[in-house]
């Protein structure tokens, strides 16, 4: 008789295991990547808000003392 298709009973929850242990990693990896991201486009914004603060005082000095 062949047991080859016969699973030990630790065998689905090692799987289970390896299963629950992939995802906690891929939540992991994903809020690491999104909090990169954010922080990404916060810099970005922040440099935007900057450069139009500049322009606009720019222009409000030219529009005031011209």
């Amino acid at each position: 008789m062949s047991e080859e298709h016969a699973e030990p009973a630790d065998s689905w929850i090692h799987s289970l295991g390896r299963h629950v242990l992939a995802a906690i990693v891929l939540l992991i990896c994903a809020f690491l990547l999104l909090h990169f991201l954010f922080g990404l486009i916060v810099f970005v914004a922040t440099i935007v808000a900057v450069v139009v603060a500049i322009i606009g005082a720019i222009w409000a000095i030219r529009i005031l003392f011209h």
